[in-house]
Order: C-alpha cells, then sequence, then structure tokens
C-alpha cells in the first residue's frame, strides 16, 4: 500500500512543505492523483491526492477553505497547493481547520511542474502495483508446489506460520483440527473451549458475520478468552469446506490485516486450502461408503466371525472392545420437507442421500462433544447408531445423546421431526442383536404414538406379546371370526364399529359418555351396540366375552399395521 508519507519522499517533492499532518494521516493509502480547481463537486474520488494552484481563491479565504472542506469530505488522502502565483501562501485558518481534522495539507513550490508531480506519483504506483503482482505470484506458486507435493493442510499452516510468525489452525466445517503449527498448543486448547461453548463453527460463523465490519469476505473476527482471533473461511463451489484460524497477536492493530501483502497471502492460502479440502474429501467420501458398509453388516450381523469384525474395525479407526447401544431414528415425512425446502440438489433421492450424510456427521460431532465414540449408516432412510455406553444401564446414555442430536438437527432442518427406537441389550458384541431390538421399538412406537416420539425395547412388551399371539392359527381364525363382519359392516354402511367399541372399552362402558365422544345420540349408541353383540355373538356385559372382542381388536390392530410395514 503506498500511502502519503512514501509520497513525500518522492525526490520532487523534497522541497515541498507539510503544513498540516497527523502520524496517522500520513498513513493514508494513496491510489491516484488528480489536478482540480474549483468547483470540487464529484471530481475528487477516495484516496485520491489533489493538486491545485487555488486559482480562484487567491483573494477568498472563505472560499479556499470550503474547497479544502469539500476534497476532505471526498475523503482525498492529501491535498497539495501550489504557491507563489495565484497564492501567494496558505492562509493560516486552513492549516488550523486541516490539522484539526488530521488532514494532510501540503505546500509546493510553484516553480515544481503538476506534471511532474503527477508522474512520479503515477509511476511510484505503478511500480508498488507491478510489486504485489510478483509477490502475488510468488505466494501462488509457492502454495501451489506444495498441492503438487502431495503435503496438503499440515504444510499450508506451516508457509502461513512462518510469513505471519503466528499460530495457525486449519479445521474441517464442524471445527474438527485437521492441522496446526508447533506454536499453536494455547490457540488450540482456545479453539476447543470455544467450540464447547458456542457449538457448530458454521453456526457462530454466520451469527456473527454481522459484526465483521469491512474485513474482506469469508474473513471475520472471534474473540475468544483473551486471544483475538482472525477466522478465515475456507469454501468450496457449492459449501464451506473448513475454516483457517489465526491467533492475532495482541499488540499487533486489526487495521494491520488490510496490508496488501497480509491480504493476498490470506487469499492465496484460502484457495490453496479449498484444493486439499476437495482432495481429501474424496478421500473421506471413499472411507465412508466402507464404514457405512461396515456398520451396516454389523447391524445384519452378516460377519463370519468376531475376529473379521474386529480386524475390519481397526482397519477402519472403531473400536469395538467397548460396550455399544443400538439406536434407530427415522425422518418422517421427508418428502413433504423436501417440497418444502426446494434444495438445488437434482432430485428427491440425491437429497435424502445427502441428508443422511449430513446425519451421519451430526451422530460424529454430538458424539464427540458427549466424548462417546460412535458408529453409524443410514440405510433406507433409517439412521443406525451404534454408541457407547458409560454406564450399566445403557439405555440413559440414549437420552442425553437423543435430546442434543435433535437440538442440532432443528438449528438446520426446523421442520424435520425423527422417530426413535432404543434396544435393551448392550456391550461389546450384542450389535446384530441391539438392531432388532432397536427396530422393533421403532415400529411399535409409531404404531401406538405416531411419529416423533422415542419409544425403548424394554417398553413394548405387551405389543411384542401380542405380535407373538397373532401367530397362532388358531387365535386368527377366532380374531377374524370377530372383526371381519364388523369390518364388512363398516365398509358398507360407513360406520365404524371397531372405532366405536374401542371409544366404549377407554369409556369403561359408560353409554352416555360414549355417546358425546361420538356424537352420537344415546339411543342411537345402544342400536349400535346392540347390533355388535348380534353380530359377533358376544355380550357386551360378559367379561368373558369382552376379553375376548377387546384381544381380538388389538391383534387386528398390530397385524394390519405389521402388514403395512414395506416389505424389505
Amino acid at each position: 500500500m503506498f500511502t502519503v508519507k512514501e509520497m513525500l519522499e518522492l525526490p520532487v517533492l523534497k522541497k515541498a512543505e507539510t503544513k498540516a499532518e497527523t502520524p496517522s494521516a500520513l498513513g493514508n493509502p494513496v491510489e491516484w492523483v488528480s489536478i482540480i480547481e474549483l468547483p470540487v463537486e464529484d471530481f475528487v474520488r477516495t484516496n485520491e491526492v489533489v493538486l491545485t494552484a487555488a486559482f480562484g481563491c487567491e483573494n477568498d479565504e472563505k472560499k479556499l477553505l470550503s474547497f479544502a472542506e469539500e476534497v476532505m469530505n471526498s475523503k482525498a488522502a492529501a491535498l497539495i497547493i501550489a504557491t507563489g502565483r495565484y497564492l501567494m501562501e496558505i492562509p493560516s485558518v486552513v492549516i488550523e481547520h486541516c490539522q484539526s481534522q488530521g488532514f494532510p495539507l501540503i505546500e509546493l513550490p510553484w516553480e515544481i511542474r503538476f506534471a511532474d508531480v503527477s508522474h512520479a506519483i503515477s509511476t511510484a504506483l505503478h511500480h508498488q502495483e507491478q510489486s504485489f503482482v510478483e509477490h502475488s505470484d510468488k505466494i501462488r506458486r509457492e502454495l501451489l508446489e506444495i498441492i503438487l507435493n502431495g503435503e496438503g493442510t499440515s504444510e499450508i499452516a506451516a508457509y502461513l506460520f512462518r510469513r505471519l510468525k503466528m499460530p495457525v489452525l486449519i479445521t474441517d466445517r464442524r471445527g474438527g483440527l485437521k492441522a496446526k503449527t508447533s506454536e499453536s498448543k494455547k490457540l488450540e486448547e482456545s479453539w476447543s473451549s470455544h467450540l464447547l461453548q458456542h457449538g457448530d463453527p458454521l453456526f457462530f460463523q454466520m451469527e456473527e458475520a454481522f459484526d465483521t465490519g469491512p474485513l474482506p469476505n469469508k474473513m471475520h473476527w472471534v474473540h475468544m478468552d483473551q486471544n483475538k482471533v482472525l477466522q478465515l473461511t475456507v469454501q468450496g463451489a457449492r459449501e464451506i469446506q473448513g475454516f483457517i484460524v489465526i491467533e492475532w497477536p495482541e499488540q499487533l492493530p486489526e487495521e494491520d490485516i488490510y496490508e496488501e501483502n497480509i491480504l493476498i497471502l490470506l487469499e492465496h492460502a484460502v484457495t490453496t486450502s479449498a484444493l486439499c479440502f476437495l482432495h481429501d474429501q474424496a478421500a473421506l467420501e471413499t472411507e465412508m461408503r466402507l464404514k457405512n458398509d461396515f456398520v451396516w453388516s454389523l447391524a445384519e450381523g452378516t460377519f463370519e466371525s468376531r475376529d473379521v469384525a474386529l480386524s475390519r474395525a481397526k482397519s477402519l479407526g472403531y473400536h469395538l472392545n467397548v460396550p455399544y447401544l443400538c439406536i434407530i431414528a427415522r425422518p418422517e415425512e421427508l418428502e413433504k420437507l423436501y417440497e418444502e425446502e426446494q434444495p438445488s440438489v437434482s432430485s428427491y433421492e440425491n437429497w435424502v442421500r445427502q441428508l443422511g450424510d449430513w446425519l451421519e456427521e451430526e451422530v460424529y460431532h454430538t458424539g464427540r462433544m458427549l466424548q462417546a465414540k460412535t458408529m453409524t449408516t443410514f440405510q433406507k432412510e433409517d439412521l443406525i447408531i451404534f454408541i457407547e455406553t458409560h454406564t450399566d444401564k445403557g439405555v440413559e446414555t440414549a437420552y442425553p445423546f437423543i435430546e442434543l442430536l435433535e437440538y442440532r438437527v432443528r438449528q438446520v432442518h426446523p421442520s424435520l421431526m425423527m422417530s426413535w427406537g432404543i434396544a435393551k441389550t448392550f456391550g461389546d458384541d450384542f450389535f446384530h442383536e441391539g438392531y432388532k431390538e432397536a427396530s422393533s421399538a421403532l415400529d411399535i412406537g409409531r404404531r401406538q404414538k405416531g411419529a416423533g416420539f422415542v419409544t425403548t425395547y424394554a417398553n413394548t412388551r405387551f405389543d411384542r406379546a401380542l405380535l407373538a399371539l397373532t401367530e397362532n392359527e388358531e387365535l386368527r381364525s377366532i380374531t377374524e371370526g370377530i372383526i371381519a363382519p364388523l369390518l364388512h359392516y363398516s365398509h358398507d354402511r360407513g360406520i365404524d364399529l371397531v372405532h366405536t367399541l374401542v371409544i366404549f372399552n377407554r369409556n369403561k362402558g359408560n353409554i352416555s359418555q360414549t355417546a358425546r365422544d361420538l356424537n352420537l345420540h344415546r339411543q342411537s349408541l345402544t342400536y349400535r351396540l346392540r347390533k355388535i353383540e348380534r353380530m359377533t355373538g358376544c355380550g357386551l356385559d360378559d367379561s368373558d366375552d369382552w376379553f375376548l372382542i377387546d384381544l381380538s381388536i388389538r391383534l387386528y390392530n398390530i397385524s394390519a399395521a405389521s402388514e403395512k410395514k414395506p416389505v424389505e
């Protein structure tokens, strides 16, 4: 950046005299030079040096003061006034005003030609611009060499440290550490603490974006404990890939970020990091596919032996020698959510796949926050999770995990509702059993309560007993003999007799309350109940007959719900 101070050091301005200045004003950037007389109007640009002979102001201090004021208001870098022809000296009132405003005012002897001054400043600007181009190209080539040598983000962080002498971290999009410099231990601890307090950097980065002021795009300040940190967003073509985190020295002013050399370095570092992230993403997607297949094989119980599973787990970074509990989550009404959000992906199937990948990532970060190992896969629109348990009562592990995961999900998809099933069995070798239990709990819970609830396998004993009863052929025949006439009558007449019995049972045989709940006249309800007795051959006043009717309805409902489950 070429400044007023550097301009005054040019040989052509050796005889010029500075009449008004402040140390900060001498640091004003100079981007151009122009020769202007009255009026100023809109002819002066920001950071422009204005040369003038004050023609027309020679006998009018107020007019010259107004001229200088207009130049200042145009955010010019400095005002140079030639004296000795039209204006013999700069009036003190003008000097004092410029000094009070901290605006550089320079007196130039008449014999120095404006053309020489303009040429000297333009040449200096050109040389500096050429220097920046050469510097930028050098930085670009050096960082590109890192990519070509396959050295990755660790070497990018080290390169930034050598250039800036500041601790550097490079993280993934969720704040997970990918690379750090040797002097960054304090910064790493502060960053970890900040993540625990503020959660996902994708969210606090967006929340604090409006406080970044005039910082360049994708850069903003983050204040962590006593540290002042510059966070740079690494973004690919479609989404944020990660962050570069730099600890800014306390003694260094924030304004130094605007120095051209620093901006060039940071912008090239962000671009190079994006290339590294893309390369890493391709490898990560392959690894995720292998992990998905592995967890699905655990759930299905298809490994030949535990030794085979242990060997595969070790190669993927999983630990099977700790107790795990199975949890299954089913996102509800995905087609409706897809229509509401209108994502940019090409199809519903691709959107569901991306949602599954995102949910798997959320599971990992939720487990990390709770300091619990997790394994997960998204299969057939079900999110299958194995979470490490830290207590003898494994189910207790599930609830804080589900609560935190749902909170994180709602931050991005507020309308996404999920149903949950939790296994009862847990341990280091009960993956298939746990999966079957969690799946059963999920299906029974959705039938009992509808979508959006958490159901544990331990609380489904009654429904599982009913399901077992439906396998008895004689009992199924009895059930059909009672239910079939009611269903046929309901279909032909449009009157749901099964529902009538359910409400009647709920009200413990109270005819008046049942009539009110069904919006029926008491006499109409009595006629309907007698009709049911004739069709089923069961007396509603007989406790044994009523038990048989109630059991038949329950078995019918649970059988019907099971048959609606899609065949897999």
